[in-house]
């Protein structure tokens, strides 16, 4: 499961329009007219299809609509803060995973208790109206006693490890979470050598080393030779490694801006690590008894798809821009016209000769009009702007990498796979390979999958099945026996001719090897016993493993 809070927009409606979306209320009425929780709970407006629950915790009033009313008194008690009172938090689950009421609820009182309002007001629902059941949860930042507006400090951290925690409690699908600031960086380092290799159709100085020098600074390290021998693999390859700061870093020895931290290429080469193996760092000598190997190089040039999306946002830019300046030159008209328009009427005014208090009343009345004339203009123009925008948008690396791996570029989807390496998942059906790192990238188009943000592709198939089609794995979140042949061929088609490894329910595994061999699909498994199974299955026997149907 995925915890975050959802930034409040700046001059947002207040807790009430977040309490509102919450249990999906009617807008424009007083809380306290709200419907009363059975409602909410199935959902009157919407027939059941977004709300599962509601939940009201901390308050006098179990309704809804009455708790927001005595939360919202006491945020009026705190005059001092000026900052939002509000905090929104969501708990998403991963497609097919539906915990029960308990499990969820303990799972919002134990990520709400990580960021420390476990003794806030808080009103919370489920929606089910996505693919994914999603938790919501509004909470009062005001304490109800000391009426302090309290802010949580690294609350992100906080609840990715809170996430790690409850999956393990729960038996939920484990998640890659990121539960400390070092593991962000190291995280977006990753992402950052992916970007690299994809924009510039080479691998970045850090992808470099992890395949060419790690595994010999490694060996060097472990030989009992000392920083000696370290220093002398490195120059070997092209690289000088050096204190700086707390730790390590390895640079190139002839280009100063290439050096990246020694425990990003390698846990196994952290300061801490390096100075058990070898003792206190000594610095290099200028003994060469190895002739120097190929040194990294910087590509001078840049890859064909951060070309392509550099080609396409360049059009986007340059029609946004030519749109933007003639809807300028329309308004700036139009601008022009008023000015002349008003001139004239003052003009004529002035030629009635009135005096006194009539003169004076008919300037008024079209200083009036003139400036709510101007008002309409500036609004209009400001609407016609964002409906410009929004009618050309400027794509961004992400966005555009989904779209192109939605349009069944294999590249793209690659790449996103690259930019975010999923941590093994604990799943109850699956099907992978022994070396699936060298797996094909297929998108069937026509099924109309969807992309997500992380390189997975999921397909909706017609009898109900899901299939997640991940980077080293294909995944059957809701089996059926459509998806289990839909996942079949993609593992073929992905994983070529390699035995396939199938870990699931017995029931899953032998449905993959008897549709294997019914369908004649030239595929191999890992495990005997189901590669006897789908050979059976293709003579026309069956399971052959004497175990009855």
């Amino acid at each position: 499961m995925i915890a975050k809070r959802i930034p409040a927009p700046k001059g947002g409606a207040g807790f009430e329009a977040l309490a509102r979306y919450v249990v999906n209320a009617r807008a424009g009425v007083d809380p306290a007219s709200w419907e009363r929780l059975s409602a909410y709970v199935l959902d009157a407006n919407g027939q059941g299809e977004k709300v599962a629950w509601s939940r009201v915790s901390n308050c006098h009033n179990t309704d809804p609509g009455w708790a927001v009313k005595e939360i919202l008194a006491t945020q009026g008690r705190n005059t001092r803060s000026k900052s939002d009172k509000g905090y929104h938090l969501v708990v998403s689950f991963p497609e097919g995973e539906r915990p029960r009421r308990a499990q969820i609820e303990d799972i919002e009182d134990c990520l709400v208790a990580a960021i420390g309002f476990a003794d806030h007001q808080r009103v919370s629902a489920v929606h089910q109206n996505t693919d994914n059941w999603h938790l919501h949860v509004a909470i009062n930042k005001v304490h109800p006693e000391s009426l302090r507006n309290v802010a949580p400090f690294q609350d992100h951290f906080r609840l990715q490890q809170a996430c790690a925690e409850l999956e393990i409690r729960h038996g939920l699908t484990r998640e890659a979470h990121t539960t400390s600031l070092e593991q962000a960086r190291r995280q977006k380092a990753r992402g950052r050598a992916a970007d690299f290799a994809a924009r510039h159709g080479a691998p970045s100085f850090l992808a470099w080393m992890q395949e060419h020098a790690a595994p010999a600074l490694l060996a060097a390290r472990d030989a009992g030779r000392g920083w000696t021998e370290v220093h002398r693999v490195a120059a070997a390859h092209g690289l000088v490694v050096k204190p700086r700061g707390a730790g390590l870093v390895i640079g190139h020895a002839s280009d100063s801006r290439l050096h990246v931290k020694a425990s990003e290429v390698d846990r196994g080469l952290s300061f801490r690590a390096m100075t058990e193996a070898c003792g206190p760092y000594g610095p290099p000598g200028g003994d060469r008894t190895e002739p120097p190997r190929a040194a990294y190089a910087r590509p001078q040039g840049s890859g064909p798809l951060w070309d392509a999306f550099r080609r396409q946002r360049a059009t986007a830019l340059a029609e946004r821009d030519a749109a933007t300046r003639a809807l300028r030159g329309r308004h700036v008209a139009y601008a022009q016209e008023l000015h002349a328009y008003y001139q004239a009427r003052v003009a004529r005014e002035r030629q009635l000769g009135l005096r006194g208090a009539l003169r004076r009343d008919a300037f008024r009345h079209i200083a009036e009009q003139r400036h709510m004339d101007d008002t309409a203009r500036r609004a209009r123009e400001a609407a016609e702007r964002r409906e410009l925008r929004a009618c050309h948008p400027i794509p961004h690396w992400q966005g555009w990498l989904e779209h192109q791996a939605g349009q069944g570029n294999a590249a793209a989807l690659a790449t996103l796979r690259s930019r975010q390496t999923r941590a093994q998942r604990i799943e109850a059906e699956l099907l992978t390979a022994a070396n699936a790192d060298d797996a094909r990238h297929v998108v069937h188009r026509h099924l109309r999958p969807a992309i997500r943000r992380d390189g997975r592709v999921i397909y909706r198939v017609a009898d109900g099945g899901l299939v997640s089609d991940e980077a080293r794995q294909v995944r059957v979140p809701q089996p059926s026996a459509a998806a289990s042949y839909l996942a079949l061929a993609l593992a073929v088609e992905r994983f070529g001719d390699r035995p396939l490894v199938v870990r699931g329910s017995e029931a899953f595994r032998w449905q993959v090897a008897e549709l294997a061999g019914v369908k004649g699909m030239a595929v191999r498994f890992a495990d005997p016993a189901l590669e006897r199974t789908s050979r059976g299955a293709r003579d026309g026997g069956g399971r052959s493993d004497g175990v009855e149907r």
